[in-house]
This record gives structure tokens, C-alpha cells and sequence, in this order.
């Protein structure tokens, strides 16, 4: 009853993060509206351990108890395989009633909805809904929630809450991605752990250095557009936003009619949540008292967020569309409290082989035993994180450290782990020693819930499994030999014929580029400057007209979406009525189109940036109405693989018709073989920043910014190929193959791609005449 009126003060809910025991009963404590956790196996915070079912169960019924909702991110890309474990989730869901389940996955979108209706469902952050179109539509689809991109200002949150209507959650405090949430493919295609499914390794919080103009990493540097250098721009930590605080918004928050503040947080102290959601309360709590009461009230909550022992913290984008304080270069963006510099370390084997290190430091604060520390390595920007077991000051244990003692610390990581003997870096404290009492309470109610289990409805999830026609165990295609592949009983016939050829360009005169291959379908970016150049090319480009699909980027920012609408309603007069759709929402931009003309023959197609990763999410897509899609650019060879079989056997319309299910036509299904996809695709716009030099990071990843239409890109300057793998793609049953070649000079483009594909096995890494590539996941495994 406390916290319902306490709701009803302020009228906005606020959601706390809890990745343990000790931080939701903070949460609870510290007057939390709501709190959310991770669904076991399927949330989107790589977390040591996740809840169980049965653990999850015991939290709602408390929370319930206290007049407290609990929400669970369910918010992971799912892979094929792990379909029939979601369908178990969804199930076991069903049996305990959370009051939401927060999703990104179009795949379980489309399950819930189809056979577990009664679930609430919010639109996770990662879906990027960052304009009233993708508000309103995923409303529509039956989403309650929307959690909206964490780039938005407070007027455009308005804007879109007075055109919709929709119940509106941000994020209010709490790191800060670089990229757009559901946009980041920087981590998964170097090194295979992808930021849409809870692996990120954070590449953004690296240590980056501009190489000299000049000189280039990989491949030849990309060259489109190019506009001013900025002079004097310091080396460091270029993308490592700092943390979003927005306490003193409020108020205008209120006024924009947002109906939930969110603090993010799943990996965090108790500490953290336990200050962090006090802060919050005592300041909502205080937006009706006068404003002297208020300027008391946020001194203290502000002091409380000092000692939750976050990153340096920001408006982030709330008040700004270019936010001057995003980032510090000059700040290693680490949480926590900075105890010293460490020079050089100690080394020795223990007994079970794990690595017992041994280094000194002068305290800069207070340190205790129980504390958990942060090890930040500069040179390699790897984190190493420990529970401070012991230390010692002049020679003695000691239980405490104080600033200005020198102190010896030691720790042990594990085998796999590895820190050089010149080591240099920085020491952080993320959360103090009370954290060993909690643990050890999380441990003794885990034990008291481990007999306790909660099982899914196995008939019905078979069910469901028999309707789709899913059969488990992986699905593998393998090409043996040039031009054959292995039949049954080890037989041979011939490959399929190679898939037809699409191609991506940057501008309209660059269809006239002479190809290597000839393109069936041509993408174009809807863009102002090929809007205004249509006209004036129109006759040149007249035998292409009837291949073009006009390609809508990702983020279409609110104050766009009227000209994109009017451009949309020119080019359907014009004839063109293809279009490749960067996010699932924009769809609706031809809804008043197919109105004027009723026979207008639209066809729709959706980019890689909508991250379907299964068959169930390529259901979706044709529910949705689209003739196809290019299936995920993160995903591994045999996902794609089991995924389109599975597929296809849904959508065999003749084996199915006996059975009553509604199924759309089948959509084709591409591929993105080629191109220099965005590693970061941000809103920020920093003055730090030098558009098209190279990059390099402490892991030798070369790479370039670019700035075009509102968004700041990072590519590789090493291709993204799967030209080699062609015919097993074809062998899979890909319909369409994409080579994007928007990213640099057309000529040079078709170039490079025609190196590629006449001199067979490209080589990855090495000089020589041709060019390097990489292949993201294809031929290892998503994480």
C-alpha cells in the first residue's frame, strides 16, 4: 500500500534493476515501484547466474505482497535451437503471471502471441524505437509498454506520447550504450558475443588511437562524403559514454507524459540499487512540495548517487540532440571508485592452476576486505573483477586501507585469463564489503528454493513444436567438392543454382557503374540527396527504374517523418513500389499510400537491422506482410541453415492445409554477403570525433567513423565476404545474396568485389594483392 500511493504522488512508476537476491530486496526496500530481472537463459545481461524459475515465482509473490510489480527481460535474440527452451520459458511464465515480460525477439513476439496470448508484453529498448511511427505500430501489435531508445530528447518523448498515446518508459539513470540499442554489431562480429543477446564485451569502452592521414589499417580507408577534418581531437576513450542521470528532469519528464522511469543496473551492487532507487523515490516523492523542500531533497538524493559508486554522470540526450558532456575522453569510462595506479605485477601458479597475482598500491580511498574490486588493464582493455579477500599495510594484515597508505593486494583469476608482468592500469572499488553478508544470503534462499521447481506444459509446448513443424537436433548442409554436394546415401548431384545478385549503391548515378555480376534488384538509400536527384537522373536510370528498391535507413528521427511520408507518396506516383525497411515499424509510412491507390502493387522487403535469428521471427515478417527479408548479419552458418529449413517446412502451404493455420505466403529470404556493415550506429555527433581517419584499438581492430543523414557510423576497414560461401548458401536455400557496396567509391566497390570473386578462397588476414576480409560468425558460433 506504501509504495501504491507513493505511485500516486508522482504519477510515474519507478523500475529498479535487480541481478540478485541482496539488489531486489534493496529495490524493495528502497521504495521501488516495479522491479525487473533476467529470464533464465534469455535475457540480454550476461549475468554469472540467472534466476530460476522457481526463484523468480518466490520474487513475484513477494513483490505482489508489498503492492510491487515484477517485470521479466526476456529480451535475448533467440538462435533456432533454443526455440523449443523458449517455448518452455514462455510457458512457465504463463503458470506464474509476471505482470510483463520485456522482449526485443520479433520470433517470440509472434509465440507469445499466437499461443500465449494472456502474457503482457513491453517492446524492449533493443527494438529502438525512437519515433511516435514505431510507438504507435508495436502498440498495434499488442505490445502494453513501449521502452524507448535512450537517444530521444524530452521533446521529441513528448511528441511521440502526444501522438500516440502510448504508455511511454525511459530509461532515467544508468549507463549508456554508444551505439543504438539493437544497432551495435561491433562486439558479435569481432569476437562472436553478440550485444543482442547479453554477451557484449564492450568494445566502446576501449581505448582507441587515430592512426596518422595516411595511413589505414586493413583495407583502403572509406572516402564518401568526406567533410572537415577536426583538428587537436585527443586519443583515448572515444566512445565510452558516461552515465544518464536524469534526477533533475523530473518534473518535465512528468509533464511529457512518461508513465515509467527506468533505472538500468541488472549487473550492479545492491549498494548501487539500494542508493540509486532512494535517490529517485525521495525526488519524486518531492515534485509536488514547494521548491525550496525540493532543492533540499535533490542536495541528498544527489549525495546518495555520489556513494552508489557509478561512472561520471550526464543528461545524456535529454536535453540535447548533440549533448556536450556524453562522453570524457580523457575518462577510462569505468564504474566505480578509483583506489590507484598500478605498475607491474607479481605472478605465481596456485594449486588448482589458476594465477595467483600480487601487486602494490598507493590507496587514493578506503578499501576493505569483502570489497569488490576492478582491475582495469589500458593496454589490453580487459576488466578483471574480484572479491578483496585479503590486504596488507607496512607488512600487517589489516581488514581496512585508508587513502594515502600503501597497501598489498593480491588476487587470483582464472587459467584462461592472462596479465603481463609490466602491467599497467588502474584499480576501481564497484561495490564495498557488505557484499560478502548478502551473497551469503542469496546463497541460503537459493537453497531453500533449489528443492521447489516450476515446469513448463510439455504437451502443449509439443504441441505447438508439431504445428510448426520443428524437429529438434541441428540441421547441417555441408558442401564437399566444387560444384557437387553430398546427397543421400552419399550420392552426388549438383549444387543449386547460385541465388540471384542484389546490390546495394550510395547514389543514383552509381547504377550505371559497370558490375561484375549483373544485379537483379538494386538498393538505393532514401535519402535527401538522392530525393533531389531524382528528377534530374530520372532519364539515365530509366532501364534500372523497375529494379530499385528504396532502402529506409534504421533511425528516422520524429522530425523526419513527415518529409519521409511525402517522399514515399512522389515515388509511388512515380511507379516505384519496392522498398527494403530498416525497422519493422515502417511499414505504417504506406498505409496512407495503399488508401490512394487501392491497386498499388507494394512490396516490401526488411533489412538485416530487423535481427530476425529464427524461423519463428521470419513468421513474423510475413505476418507482417513483407515478401522478404535478409535474415540476421550476426548469426552462424548452421543457425541460418536450420532456420531457413524450418521455415520452409512451415510454410509448405500444401502440407499444410489440412491442419487450419493461417499461414502467409513464404517470403524470400537473403542473405548480406558482402559489404562494410556499421560496427556503432549512434546519434552522437562529438567534437572530438575525425570522420574518416582510421582507428585502431588495443585489439588491432582497424576501422573509420563517417557521419551521414543524423547518425554517426563506425565501419571496419576490412570487408565483411561470404562470397566464398556461396554455394553452400545456395545449398541452404537462400533466395537472394546482397552485396552493398554503398560505403565507398562505386568504381573502387566493383572492384575489390570482382578481385574477390574471380580468385576464389579470400585470405583474412596477411598482405598481399587481395584483400582481406572477415566473416563474422558464419563458420564459429554465437554466444
Amino acid at each position: 500500500m506504501h509504495n501504491k500511493l507513493k505511485k500516486k504522488k508522482s504519477s510515474m512508476e519507478l523500475l529498479a534493476p535487480a541481478g540478485s537476491f541482496p539488489a531486489f530486496e534493496a529495490a524493495l526496500d528502497a521504495g521501488a515501484d516495479a522491479v525487473y530481472v533476467g529470464a533464465p537463459g534469455f535475457n540480454a545481461r550476461a549475468l554469472s547466474r540467472d534466476f530460476s524459475f522457481a526463484e523468480i515465482g518466490s520474487m513475484i509473490r513477494q513483490a505482489h505482497q508489498k503492492g510491487v510489480k515484477l517485470y521479466i527481460a526476456m529480451n535475448s535474440l533467440v538462435k533456432e535451437t533454443e526455440l523449443p527452451a523458449a517455448l518452455e520459458a514462455l510457458s512457465c511464465f504463463e503458470a506464474l503471471r509476471p505482470d510483463a515480460l520485456i522482449i526485443q525477439d520479433l520470433g517470440l513476439l509472434y509465440l507469445a502471441r499466437t499461443w500465449f496470448p494472456d502474457l503482457p508484453l513491453h517492446a524492449s529498448t533493443l527494438m529502438s524505437v525512437h519515433n511516435s511511427l514505431a510507438a504507435e505500430e508495436f502498440t498495434r501489435l499488442g505490445f502494453e509498454r513501449v521502452v524507448l531508445a535512450r537517444e530521444l530528447t524530452i521533446e521529441e518523448i513528448a511528441a511521440i506520447h502526444q501522438k500516440t498515446g502510448a504508455e511511454l518508459e525511459i530509461f532515467i539513470h544508468g549507463a549508456m550504450c554508444f551505439s543504438y540499442s539493437g544497432l551495435c554489431l561491433f562486439s558479435s562480429l569481432h569476437g562472436g558475443k553478440s550485444s543482442l543477446r547479453g554477451q557484449c564485451v564492450q568494445p566502446c569502452r576501449r581505448h582507441y588511437s587515430w592512426q596518422r592521414p595516411g595511413k589505414q589499417g586493413g583495407s583502403p580507408s572509406l572516402t564518401k562524403g568526406k567533410r572537415k577534418q577536426k583538428s587537436g581531437s585527443p586519443v583515448g576513450y572515444l566512445f565510452s559514454m558516461n552515465d544518464l542521470c536524469g534526477i533533475d528532469m523530473l518534473p518535465a519528464m512528468r509533464d511529457a507524459g512518461v508513465s515509467c522511469l527506468k533505472i538500468e543496473g541488472r549487473l550492479k551492487s545492491a549498494q548501487y540499487v539500494a542508493n540509486t532507487v532512494a535517490a529517485y523515490r525521495m525526488a519524486l516523492d518531492s515534485l509536488d512540495k514547494p521548491d525550496a523542500v525540493q532543492e533540499k531533497v535533490l542536495r541528498e538524493a544527489h549525495r546518495l548517487l555520489d556513494e552508489a559508486m557509478g561512472r561520471k554522470r550526464s543528461s545524456g540526450y535529454l536535453l540535447s540532440k548533440k549533448p556536450p558532456e556524453a562522453i570524457t575522453p580523457s575518462q577510462s569510462g569505468n564504474s566505480g571508485r578509483m583506489l590507484g595506479r598500478i605498475k607491474g605485477v607479481q605472478r605465481e601458479q596456485t594449486r588448482d592452476g589458476k594465477k595467483r597475482l600480487t601487486f602494490h598500491i598507493l590507496l587514493a580511498a578506503q578499501v576493505s576486505e569483502g570489497d569488490r574490486l576492478r582491475l582495469h588493464d589500458e593496454q589490453s582493455g580487459n576488466r578483471f573483477s574480484f572479491t578483496l579477500r585479503s590486504l596488507q599495510i607496512g607488512g600487517q594484515h589489516r581488514k581496512t586501507g585508508h587513502a594515502g597508505q600503501k597497501a598489498l593486494l593480491s588476487l587470483v583469476i582464472g587459467r584462461k585469463e592472462h596479465i603481463e608482468r609490466h602491467f599497467q592500469g588502474t584499480l576501481f572499488k564497484v561495490d564495498v564489503g557488505s557484499r560478502i553478508t548478502a551473497e551469503r544470503s542469496g546463497r541460503k534462499r537459493r537453497q531453500q528454493l533449489s528443492s521447489r521447481k516450476v515446469f513448463p506444459d510439455k504437451a502443449k509446448i509439443e504441441d505447438i513444436l508439431t504445428q510448426l513443424t520443428w524437429k529438434r537436433g541441428p540441421v547441417a548442409l555441408k558442401i564437399s567438392g566444387k560444384g557437387r554436394e553430398k546427397g543421400k546415401g552419399g550420392g552426388r548431384r549438383p549444387v543449386r543454382k547460385e541465388p540471384p545478385w542484389w546490390v546495394a549503391v550510395a547514389k543514383l548515378s552509381d547504377l550505371r557503374q559497370r558490375m561484375p555480376i549483373r544485379p537483379a534488384r538494386f538498393l538505393v538509400p532514401f535519402n535527401q540527396e538522392n530525393m533531389q536527384q531524382l528528377d534530374n537522373v530520372a532519364d539515365k536510370i530509366r532501364k534500372y527504374s523497375s529494379r530499385i528498391l528504396w532502402c529506409l535507413p534504421p533511425v528516422l528521427h520524429e522530425e523526419d517523418l513527415n518529409w519521409v511520408g511525402q517522399e514515399i507518396r512522389k515515388l509511388g506516383e512515380k511507379g516505384y513500389s519496392r522498398f527494403a525497411l530498416g525497422h519493422c515499424s515502417q511499414y505504417r509510412l504506406f498505409f496512407p499510400l495503399l488508401e490512394e491507390q487501392k491497386n498499388y502493387p507494394l512490396e516490401l522487403y526488411g533489412n538485416y537491422t530487423l535481427n530476425l535469428l529464427n524461423s519463428a521471427a521470419l513468421q513474423a515478417a510475413a505476418h507482417l506482410g513483407y515478401q522478404g527479408a535478409l535474415f540476421s548479419l550476426e548469426s552462424e552458418g548452421e543457425n541460418l541453415a536450420s532456420a531457413l529449413h524450418h521455415y520452409s517446412r512451415q510454410s509448405n502451404r500444401g502440407a499444410r492445409r489440412n491442419e487450419g493455420m493461417d499461414l502467409p505466403p513464404k517470403i524470400q529470404i537473403g542473405v548480406y554477403a558482402y559489404g562494410y556493415p556499421p560496427l556503432f550506429t549512434a546519434r552522437l555527433d562529438s567534437t572530438h570525433f575525425r570522420y574518416h581517419q582510421s582507428l585502431v584499438s588495443p585489439q588491432e581492430e582497424y576501422f573509420t567513423l563517417q557521419h551521414h543523414d543524423g547518425l554517426t557510423t563506425a565501419r571496419a576497414t576490412l570487408p565483411f565476404s561470404l562470397l566464398n560461401q556461396r554455394q553452400q548458401l545456395a545449398s541452404m536455400g537462400v533466395d537472394f545474396l546482397l552485396l552493398d557496396l554503398s560505403s565507398g567509391a562505386i568504381s573502387r566497390e566493383a572492384a575489390t568485389l570482382s578481385n574477390l570473386l574471380n580468385q576464389g578462397e579470400p585470405r583474412r588476414t596477411g598482405k598481399g594483392k587481395q584483400p582481406a576480409v572477415m566473416q563474422g560468425n558464419f563458420d564459429g558460433v554465437l554466444v
